[in-house]
């Protein structure tokens, strides 16, 4: 018997994994997508579902990657949130073609969205918790 985890091991796991792999990573994008393409289109501009999941997806990779890569020098790191916000909303704003205060309204609506339905579905939770949950009084 082999390693636990040789190459074979991998391409055992089958076409079921692929497709679930590919499934997650579609919903990855697709789901913070349309929370921005719902916040461009309350201020006025319309995009493609898709384009603005991975303009998100894009963003987010690469001003995590440089952020990270600042971090490692100490007088950087009390400013890495700052290089992230702005570097995030950089590439947000030349992939999706908008201006600066385009882009920062709809993150922060996009942000409020998500804090808003969190809101509801913990409420939701907190007092409806589904059957195979044991309530404790």
């Amino acid at each position: 018997m082999g390693p636990y985890f040789s190459n074979s091991y991998f391409i055992e796991l089958g076409f079921s994994t692929l497709i679930f792999v590919v499934v997650l990573l579609t919903l990855l994008v697709i789901i913070p997508g349309f929370f921005i393409w719902l916040s461009l289109a309350l201020i006025g501009n319309r995009r493609p579902l898709l384009k603005c999941g991975i303009a998100n997806l894009v963003a987010f990779v690469a001003s995590a990657f440089i952020t990270f890569v600042l971090s490692m020098i100490p007088p950087l790191i009390l400013l890495s949130p700052l290089v992230f916000i702005l570097l995030y909303l950089w590439v947000f704003k030349e992939l999706l073609d908008l201006g600066w205060l385009h882009a920062f309204i709809a993150v922060v609506l996009s942000v409020g969205c998500v804090m808003l339905l969190s809101a509801i579905f913990g409420f939701l939770f907190a007092f409806f918790k589904p059957l195979w949950i044991p309530h404790r009084f």
